[in-house]
């Protein structure tokens, strides 16, 4: 079922729109914290200003370098060791190389930059960190704590080994290689604190680099050369080991012309003619296969064979028969069975047929005969073609064989000659070395500074402190979950706002805003504030004109978010309209009657419970038409005190007797007393501290109240951020 409360539907949906990005929302943010950035900006520059000017200037001097691709020495060695300088593999390495570490020693050893003051700086050179050291051992020797002379040896190896280290890592850092794009140039720079020291070491490291690369080539060269010697003797030996095996092969197989093709020739042309032969036989084979197999599945019916009816002879006596058929016939008509002339045809026709049959007999003979010499016409080709292959094999054998030794030994004879003539030319050219680069301008001194870039500097710091100061408030702003505005107060919580009141120093609100006599000496925040509150009475009043809410009740979530403020501004605002009291019902904490300076020795409410008094007895009198009822105790159980049917009775007793009764009550989330206090009041005001109190306090609070049915009529947004749109409209009367 939904509820009709105002609120149920709203505090359900509060995380759909917690971190929704509001454009207008964070640069009014940053329009109300202008002022704080522009500080924060401030004193950023003023402390880059000092950092920046107490900078040590650093110089870079550039000398620029040319590697060739293709060297002109006498010997290529490199292709011995697998560089190809026509690759873009050779110029990344060699720009590697202008950066190793080996080269910045060998140039930090040349000009003794350890010694150089105005490198090594405020580290200290090599020579006085060891004097320091010994100084340092000295004075521990005398007091008796010294180390014996071998861990002072050692300690003093590791402490030079850091040293150099340290060294040698602030050089590569100074060092800086540029490739130029698309040429063989390099620019070596260096950066020192003085121009002529980084001048001498750009040059310094050009000059390593060269020297370095024409020390190594020369000790690549004489490696290789030694190499290649002890090459040529192996390489002899093995062509001479080579020679000798194909000799010993040549002689033990017996070949005289292998190299000649001939033989083989003649074997490859007799082997394709046996296997021309082989499928002619085969092809025989299958023919008389199948007239076999036609005559031995014939059964008695021999002559429908088609082999024998192709025969000629079988037709002559078929013919024969026929005749012989025909004479029995004719003889038949005329004569008996024992007639001779009857006797004589009967033996033609028995001739004929015997003569047929034996014909018949002799063809199927033949075909049998036929079969089997095709089958060994066939195993006879075979034969001829298995010894004809054999032959072909063991020639190609022998042949194989031969031909490798053969190569085995005219590869010797190759590469000996290479390795011969390579290894004379290296000897020669041994000293013939040229460098593959060479130094295109040697650097200058620099005429200003390249680091610091002050104006640069500090147009980063500027721009860097502006961006960060608007981050940070953007992200507060983001990740604010307390209620930021009116628009969060209605579409988080679902209950009109009342008003919004303005943060503003505490001897504007207490002291000056409370007392109408000094109205003409209020500050512009004050009189702002004045308005605001006003306009949460004017809210109130407009709620229900008809029957306007005499019992109104201030609370808030927790304490710190100014319920007591506003619940005596607001006292203030209503006894301009009609009588009011004030009625302080926070008893453990006596917010209004502290912010009032009421003491506990004045009477107040221990006497209008306790029956020792009479309400307009225990009264204080803050101004014309505004009373207090202060809490004057704390008793041991509040909430059983608030609970009492008397306590209600006196509060009603009270709004017979003023036009307006104001509660300020304890905060919701801490204590109960708040919604029981809520039973008594005819409109209930929540104060929410702006940007502070966390929604989900509040929802709970919010819900705790709805169970109570509570008459909650309205939101007041106390503490917002002075300067923005929302007040510009309190100011302009006052100005």
């Amino acid at each position: 079922m939904k509820s009709l409360h105002p609120m149920d539907n709203n505090l359900a949906e509060f995380n759909k729109d917690e971190f929704s990005f509001n454009f207008e929302r964070y640069w009014q943010t940053l329009l109300d914290n202008k002022w704080r950035i522009a500080l924060f900006v401030f004193m950023v520059l003023l402390a880059s200003y000092f950092i920046i000017n107490s900078l040590t200037p650093q110089y870079r001097a550039t000398a620029t370098l040319l590697i060739e691709r293709k060297e002109s020495q006498v010997v290529p060695v490199d292709a011995l060791y697998g560089l190809n300088a026509e690759s873009d593999e050779y110029l990344a390495t060699e720009f590697e190389v202008l950066k190793s570490r080996p080269l910045a020693e060998k140039v930090v050893r040349k000009l003794d930059l350890a010694t150089e003051e105005a490198f090594v700086g405020e580290q200290g050179s090599l020579s006085s960190l060891q004097s320091m050291g010994g100084i340092k051992e000295t004075i521990l020797g005398w007091v008796g704590m010294g180390k014996s002379n071998e861990e002072m040896t050692r300690v003093a190896e590791v402490e030079r080994e850091i040293a150099r280290r340290e060294l040698l890592k602030d050089y590569v850092e100074r060092l800086s290689i540029f490739p130029l794009r698309k040429t063989q140039l390099v620019e070596v720079s260096f950066e020192a604190p003085t121009p002529m020291l980084a001048r001498d070491i750009a040059n310094a490291h050009a000059e390593a680099y060269i020297e370095s690369d024409l020390e190594a080539r020369l000790e690549r060269t004489r490696t290789a050369a030694s190499w290649l010697a002890g090459q040529v003797q192996g390489l002899r030996a093995d062509l001479n080991s080579s020679k000798q095996e194909l000799a010993d092969y040549i002689e033990a197989q017996g070949i005289v012309d292998i190299g000649g093709e001939g033989v083989q020739e003649r074997i490859s042309q007799e082997l394709k003619d046996l296997q021309v032969e082989l499928v002619g036989v085969q092809a025989k084979l299958a023919d008389a296969k199948i007239t076999r197999d036609q005559v031995r599945s014939a059964g008695r019916n021999k002559e429908s064979l088609p082999v024998v009816q192709r025969d000629p002879i079988i037709q002559k006596l078929k013919l024969d028969v026929v005749v012989a058929k025909q004479e029995v016939a004719a003889a038949g008509k005329t004569y008996g069975p024992q007639h001779p002339k009857m006797v004589a045809a009967n033996s033609d026709l028995s001739r004929a047929r015997a003569e047929l049959s034996a014909q018949i007999n002799k063809i199927l003979e033949t075909v049998e005969f036929q079969y089997n010499a095709a089958l060994a016409e066939e195993a006879s080709t075979q034969q001829r073609i298995s010894l004809a292959e054999e032959k072909f094999y063991e020639g190609n054998r022998k042949g194989d064989k031969y031909f490798e030794l053969k190569g085995k030994v005219e590869s010797s004879q190759r590469l000996f000659d290479l390795f011969f003539q390579r290894t004379e030319e290296t000897t020669e050219t041994i000293d013939l070395q040229s460098a593959h680069a060479r130094i295109l301008s040697q650097a200058e001194d620099p005429l200003e500074p390249s680091k610091p870039k002050k104006a640069m500097l500090f147009l980063l710091a500027g721009l860097g402190s502006l961006m960060l100061s608007i981050l940070y408030y953007i992200l507060r702003e983001l990740f604010n979950t307390g209620i930021r505005d009116g628009e969060d107060v209605h579409q988080r919580i679902g209950l009109p706002l009342l008003g919004s009141l303005p943060i503003i120093k505490k001897n504007f609100i207490r002291p000056v805003v409370l007392n109408s006599m000094e109205e003409g000496e209020r500050s512009k925040e004050g009189a702002i504030f004045k308005e605001a509150v006003n306009t949460v009475r004017t809210g109130m009043m407009l709620d229900r004109v008809d029957r306007p809410h005499k019992i109104i009740m201030v609370t808030s979530t927790i304490a710190g978010e100014g319920k007591s403020t506003i619940a005596g501004h607001l006292a203030y605002s209503y006894s301009n309209v009609g009588r009011t009291l004030l009625i302080d019902c926070d008893l453990r904490t006596r917010g209004v009657s502290s912010m009032f300076g009421v003491n506990k020795s004045d009477m107040g409410l221990r006497e209008v419970l306790s029956a020792e008094a009479l309400l307009e007895q225990c009264v204080i009198g803050i101004d014309n038409n505004l009373d207090l009822l202060c809490a004057n105790f704390t008793p041991l159980n509040p909430l059983k005190l608030i609970s009492s049917p008397r306590f209600q009775s006196h509060i009603q007793e009270a709004a017979k007797k003023y036009a307006y009764v104001i509660l300020d009550a304890p905060p919701v989330l801490p204590v109960s007393d708040p919604l029981v206090l809520s039973g008594y009041a005819d409109a209930v005001i929540y104060a929410i501290r702006a940007r502070s109190t966390p929604y989900q306090h509040i929802s709970r609070c919010m819900q705790s109240l709805q169970r109570v049915e509570a008459p909650v009529v309205g939101v007041v947004l106390n503490q917002l951020e002075m300067g923005g749109t929302y007040y510009s409209y309190y100011s302009y009367g006052n100005a």
